[in-house]
């Protein structure tokens, strides 16, 4: 008796997120032909982290001329580095001019995903307006066309692409009495532009990259601004000039020079934040000269009080986070009406902030800069679950054994599934570099799995284990694997204490590779009597 032909899928790709890698990824699939694609974004707009982050003072933490695609680089940009409503206006325009917007479908959050074996596709369940076929813009401005679906209904797909980025929502505080606080209360990442600060006691908890940002630029605005750190971070010299019109004229006339500074600019960023991490072994006294120069120098210009220095020095190794620049972060700490509080928070009271020590200080407005759970928190499929091929469990393979992946895109068990940030998936110093490999990666399989008509693709578990074992290896020498990162706190270590965040190559050797994997390290599947899903009709 012949098998059933596997049913015929509402899309042919599913992207999950509106951000700068869905959007990335929608481009890369209209490029290559494969027009029947969805995008499913959970909030209001497109934009990700651009979209969410709007508080004071945020900007990119690399030059934006790397922080940019290398098919549409903009000559424009104001500044070094530029501040986050370039960025998002710049993700704007590439979504206007590539036409992503037409297949995004904007306050369509995915709770589930669950493979069908029988049918060669998979079901996402999609809690969205009904009236949701919006194209990315809101607030009466084109909306689009209605999908009819409802809140909970299904959505299929052959294929589906996770484009949730690094960072997907904010870090729940373990603080006791956190829901107590009488005052205002707002996470960096959705903060209240009504809330007035003139003149207020603001009370800032984290000295991540985000607080780093802020901090200096609300003191002079408020009546005292207490910072609460946990580990001090390193804050290098911001070198961020504005852009001169001739070098902004000089781009627009002659592409190939920006195209040259945007290179020079990424490997130079490249150098910094994987090179002399993942090779610490080879020059372990580059980075232990750095820090002490840190130290000596700009540490000792920005903050000349030794007892304050000290505390907002770090004791770990520099690179053992990522770093940040600010020329006004540590100075801020100099006014008078600025404190650092390193002495653990025992509580947050109805008014205020109550330290170990006993002291408790009264807060009006309350900024968690705690920040996020990352893309590999088991917590994220909890509440979200992924359950691929017999009985397979992301949260519980992310809970219970070490992370892999293959390339940091596929996973075994996941068939028809691919991550643009999966286990030893950061590349370079850009995340476009990132998406843009990545993507490339993903349309290969994709077009490989339609010219020998497979409904089914799933990486082998071989390729995946020798992939993942070569970038530990890799690792093994790194700077993270020393003494010096004892302390630190870093996000770039997991629950089994690995590194799945980084990917230990350059990105010259992830395009690469994205262009040469042997597609066999894929396994192919065909039903009988599939159907030609190259004469699919176009979605959006």
């Amino acid at each position: 008796m012949t098998a059933p032909p596997p049913h015929r899928p509402d899309h042919e790709v599913v992207i999950i997120g509106a951000g700068l890698s869905g959007i990335g990824m929608g481009i890369a699939l209209s490029r290559a032909g494969l027009l029947d694609f969805v995008i499913l974004e959970r909030a209001g707009d497109i934009g990700g982290t651009w979209r969410d982050n709007t508080y004071p003072g945020i900007a990119v933490d690399v030059p934006a001329q790397a922080y940019q695609f290398s098919f549409e680089l903009n000559p424009d940009w104001s500044r070094a580095f530029a501040e986050g409503a370039e960025v998002k206006a710049y993700l704007d325009r590439v979504a206007d001019r590539y036409r992503v917007r037409d297949h995004i479908r904007c306050h369509h959050e995915v709770t589930e995903r669950v493979w069908d074996d029988a049918a060669h596709l998979w079901r996402l369940t999609v809690n969205g307006r009904e009236n949701g076929r919006e194209n990315g813009r809101e607030n009466g401005r084109e909306n689009g066309r209605e999908n009819g679906r409802e809140n909970g209904r299904e959505l299929t797909a052959r294929f589906v692409v996770s484009a949730i980025g690094p960072f997907v929502d904010p870090k729940p505080v373990d603080i006791p009495g956190v829901g107590e606080f009488g005052g205002t209360l707002m996470y960096s990442s959705r903060w209240d532009h009504d809330v007035e600060l003139a003149g207020a006691r603001v009370a800032v908890i984290g000295t991540g990259a985000s607080a780093v940002q802020i901090v200096p630029e609300i003191a002079g605005r408020v009546a005292r601004l207490d910072v609460y750190q946990r580990t001090p971070v390193w804050v290098g010299p911001k070198l961020d000039p504005s852009t001169p019109r001739a070098l902004a004229g000089l781009f627009r006339r002659c592409p190939a020079s920006q195209r040259v500074v945007r290179a020079v600019t990424g490997r130079a960023i490249e150098l910094m934040l994987i090179d002399l991490v993942v090779h610490h072994h080879r020059v372990p006294w580059l980075t232990r000269a750095a820090a002490a120069a840190m130290r000596s120098l700009w540490y000792r210009l920005q903050v000349p009080d030794a007892a304050l220095r000290a505390r907002l020095t770090p004791g770990y190794g520099l690179g053992c986070k990522r770093p940040t620049v600010s020329n006004s972060y540590l100075r801020t700490f100099t006014r008078p009406h600025v404190e650092l509080v390193t002495d653990p928070i025992e509580a947050i009271t109805a008014d205020g902030v109550r330290t170990a020590d006993g002291r408790h200080r009264d807060v009006d407005v309350l900024v968690l800069a705690t920040g996020f759970r990352l893309a590999s928190d088991p917590a994220n499929f909890r509440r979200t679950p992924v359950r691929g091929r017999d009985g397979f469990d992301l949260a519980t393979a992310y809970e219970r054994r070490r992370l892999s992946s293959y390339e940091g895109i596929s996973m075994p068990g996941l068939p028809n599934h691919f991550m643009m940030f999966g286990p030893y998936g950061w590349v370079g110093g850009s995340w476009h570099q990132l998406v843009e490999s990545t993507s490339a990666h993903i349309v290969r399989v994709v077009s490989e799995a339609r010219r020998r008509g497979a409904t089914v693709v799933e990486v082998r578990p071989e390729p995946t284990r020798r992939w993942t074992e070569r970038m530990r290896a890799r690792l093994a020498g790194s700077l993270f694997n020393t003494n010096s990162c004892t302390g630190a706190n870093s996000y770039y270590f997991d629950h089994h204490g690995d590194l799945p965040y980084l990917r230990p190559t350059s990105s010259a050797a992830a395009f690469r590779s994205a262009r040469r994997f042997p597609l066999d390290d894929y396994r192919y599947t065909s039903a009988p009597n599939t159907p030609t899903d190259t004469a699919a009709p176009p979605g959006g």
